[in-house]
């Protein structure tokens, strides 16, 4: 692995990160599937989510009416070797339930811990397997 190498998995596998809240809460579905390897797993409480359909479901099954923002910060990239690598990523995350003209209310946040796995594919860096955990709950 060179520098060349480590510097641009760090750059690409921190967009993942951003693009990943930037996508769930723009309720961009097709663009968040799409940061997961065909067989990338999204884990959240426990329960997992295999490949782009399984993904997908779990999105479609979310509240429509659920408003949530991500802010994401302390993102630590580790390349392993060629085309693997593991990071973490905090976020401090607010939800609410929109409703129709009004604005939202106030909520305490949440703050996740995001536990990565990273594969190179034909397409880019791609999230393997990407486990959420809460670390502070209201």
């Amino acid at each position: 692995m060179n520098t060349e190498d480590q510097l641009r998995c760090e750059h690409d596998c921190t967009r993942l990160c951003y693009d990943f809240a930037w996508s769930v809460d723009t309720l961009d579905y097709d663009g968040f599937v799409a940061l997961f390897a065909d067989d990338g797993v999204f884990e959240r409480a426990g329960l997992q989510s295999r490949g782009h359909e399984a993904i997908r479901k779990f999105l479609d099954a979310r509240p429509a009416d659920r408003v949530t923002r991500h802010f994401c910060t302390n993102v630590r990239i580790d390349m392993t070797g060629p085309g693997t690598a593991t990071g973490t990523c905090l976020a401090l995350m607010y939800q609410a339930t929109a409703a129709k003209n009004a604005p939202l209310p106030v909520s305490s946040p949440l703050v996740a811990e995001y536990a990565d796995d990273y594969v190179l594919t034909a397409a880019g860096w791609k999230f393997k397997h990407r486990r959420t955990t809460v670390v502070f709950q209201p």
